[in-house]
C-alpha cells in the first residue's frame, strides 16, 4: 500500500463496457482493497451475476466451505465452487479479463454494471440488477434502522 492511506469506497455502481479482448476496467475508487490477483465466481446461489473477490477474501470463502459441509458433500461443494471460479490478473490500468463463458452466464452483453459491496464486487447485467428493485421484489425494511447510532 502506498505511504498515503488509500480511501476505500464501500458502495456505488458504475456501468462499464468490455473492450475488444474481453477486458473490463474496474473503477479506481472500487479497487483499493484488491491486489493484482482477483477471483471471479459465478454466483451459483440464484442471481445471474459474477462475484469478484480479493485473493484473501476468496480463500476465506473457500475455507468456509469446510465449516459448512463434511464428507462427500464437502467434496461435491468444493468441486462446484472451483468449477465456477476463474482467476484474473488486474493490469496497471485496473482492467481484468472476463471470459466469454462467464460473460454469457451473467448475460453481460458487452457491458457490466459494477456493484461495489463492502466485501466484494459484483458484475451484473443492468436490466437484471434493476429488476430486483420492483415493489414486488423488495424485502420489508420497515424494522431496519439506517442510523449508525441507535
Amino acid at each position: 500500500m502506498p505511504a498515503a492511506v488509500q480511501q476505500q469506497c464501500f458502495g456505488g455502481r458504475e456501468l462499464r463496457k468490455f473492450d475488444q479482448v474481453n477486458r473490463l476496467a474496474i473503477p479506481a475508487k472500487f479497487r483499493s482493497r484488491y491486489g493484482n490477483t482477483v477471483y471471479l465466481l459465478k454466483n451459483f446461489q440464484g442471481d445471474k451475476c459474477i462475484i469478484m473477490y480479493s485473493e484473501e477474501d476468496y480463500l476465506t470463502v473457500y475455507d468456509n466451505i469446510a465449516k459448512s459441509f463434511s464428507g462427500a458433500m464437502l467434496t461435491r461443494v468444493q468441486r462446484l465452487f472451483v468449477e465456477n471460479t476463474d482467476m484474473a490478473v488486474m493490469d496497471k490500468a485496473g482492467r481484468i479479463t472476463v471470459s466469454p463463458e462467464f460473460q454469457k452466464f451473467a448475460e453481460l452483453d458487452g457491458e457490466a454494471l459494477i456493484i461495489n459491496n463492502p466485501d466484494r464486487i459484483e458484475l451484473w447485467n443492468e436490466s437484471n440488477w434493476n429488476s430486483q428493485f420492483t415493489e414486488e421484489e423488495l424485502p420489508d425494511l420497515s424494522n431496519f434502522n439506517i442510523s449508525p447510532r441507535i
